[in-house]
Order: C-alpha cells, then structure tokens, then sequence
C-alpha cells in the first residue's frame, strides 16, 4: 500500500477534521505512504485513479456513488468511511476507523466485485451511454402527468406500465431507490437485475427480478412532455418526446473493499431496525 488518494465530501467534513484525521491515522501507520486527497471528486477520475492502491471515500451513499462515477473503469477498490446520514455502501463508520485502516495496510479484507448497469438511447444521431453502480431511473417531470412505459425483455413484450416510472437495479441498488418504491431486497451479490415500477395506477404492477443477463427495453410514449432519466441520483438527463431507453448489465465492475461479511448486520442496523424506528416499533 504506497499510494492512497482520499476523496472527501467537503459538505459533510466542511473543515476537514475527519480527512485530517485520517492522514494522520495513516501516517502513524506508515510514514512513507504517499498520500493524494480530493474535494468532491475534483482531479479524481479514471486515469488519476489508475496510480492509486485504493481510493478512501469520505462521505454518504452518495459519494460513493459520485466516485464510482468519476472512475467508471478504474480497477481501483473502494473503501467507504461513512461520515453521512445512512451510508449503506460504506464498510466503516467514524468509531471504527484507526481498526479499519490497520485492517487495510496488514492486507486483512477482501475485494466484491459489484455488478454495474448500463443505459443507453439515441440523441439525433448520437448514442448517449451511462453506467452505474446502483440504478437507472425512468421518472417523470415534476409537471407532466401520469406516463406509459411499455417493456421489452430480451426483444419480447413484457407489460405496460402507466404511473410515476421505473426503476431498475443492480443487487447493489435495491437497498436504494428501490426500497423505497416497494421492490424486495436483494442479496448484493446475486447476478441479477430488478424492475420495480413507481407508484403504478395498476394494482397488478409489482417487481419482477431477471437474469442480468437480460436486455430491458422501455418506450416511452410520445405526450410531448418531459421524462428524466436518473443514473445513481448523480446524472439527471432530459428525454424529450417518444424514447427507447435501453438498460443492462454493465460490462464495468465496481471493486469495494470489505473486512468482514457483516452484510446482514449493515441491513439490520441501516434499514431494519431504522423502519421499525419510524413505525414506533421496539429496537
């Protein structure tokens, strides 16, 4: 480990007391350890993370996400340090830290390859291309009414869907936004991906999970208004008009370092026990 560039959000450590403190904690560990930090991901991205060991993310759920993006095919592992409000991706919270990080230098952890997603539809004469780590979302704008989506699976008819849009996620991701629309939790490392639709006026329009291998195929119907297209929360696009958006498995693999299978106790932790806070039930 010689080489560790650090990316912080400088909105969750606006003086950088924790990216501070985390250079020192490295620094006590092995002095000639060459250290490169990021604000916001600014200077950081696939050919700068290319002479980095590992890349340490300060921040929430959202960072992370951020990160992957700027790195899209960087072999670079990941390790989050959870410094935002759930933090899910991440593997280390505040208390934990000093541990983690002597963890990491005595090589005591293990690399997942997390499975990416890929959407893709013309623009003119242009193929627009966007990968992420946790879900493509189909939504429409704030103004316009209710839309139709037809689906395609492997060049076959599906359903059509009339509601708010559609999700579609990595395993990764269904802790995300698709929990939140009322689609299941998924194991993060089942090859899988998951199409949840939102808020459907259809009582019958549930989560169906398919093979990653699957070719997803939505066509929006033509209204003349605006539909959004959202990759990981962090790119927002505008599809205008009658569109075919086209998703699946990302050829790019995300690589997250992991210190123990605490899987099970990151969901009870994070997601159970906070919903049984919110309905008053006993933690």
């Amino acid at each position: 480990m010689k080489n560790i560039g650090i990316n912080v959000n400088t909105t969750k450590d606006p003086n950088k007391e924790m990216l501070n403190f985390i250079v020192e904690s490295i620094k006590n560990i092995d002095r000639s350890v060459n250290i490169k930090t990021y604000e916001n991901c600014m200077g950081l991205d696939e050919n700068e993370s290319s002479s980095l060991d590992v890349i340490i993310v300060l921040g929430g759920d959202g960072t992370i996400l951020n990160t992957s993006r700027n790195v899209l095919r960087s072999k670079t592992p990941i390790l989050g340090i959870n410094i935002g409000h759930l933090g899910f991706l991440a593997q280390v919270e505040i208390n934990s830290v000093e541990a983690a990080l002597e963890k990491l230098f005595k090589g005591e952890y293990t690399i997942e390859k997390r499975d990416m997603i890929q959407c893709t539809y013309n623009e003119g004469n242009k193929i627009k291309r966007y990968d992420g780590l946790n879900d493509v979302v189909l939504y429409r704008g704030i103004k316009s009414r209710i839309q139709r989506y037809d689906v395609y699976i492997n060049d076959a008819f599906y359903n059509s869907f009339s509601g708010d849009g559609i999700i579609i996620c990595t395993s990764t991701g269904s802790t995300a936004y698709n929990l939140s629309a009322g689609g299941p939790i998924i194991h993060p490392l089942l090859d899988v991906l998951c199409l949840t639709p939102m808020y459907s006026q259809f009582f019958a329009s549930r989560s169906i999970v398919l093979d990653s291998r699957s070719r997803i195929s939505i066509s929006i119907e033509k209204n003349y208004e605006d539909s959004f297209l959202s990759i990981d929360g962090q790119k927002w696009v505008a599809v205008n008009g009658s569109q075919t958006i086209k998703i699946n498995k990302s050829k790019n693999k995300r690589r997250l370092i992991k210190f123990d299978d605490a899987y099970f106790n990151t969901l009870r932790e994070k997601i159970i026990f906070n919903a049984k806070g919110c309905e008053g039930g006993i933690l």
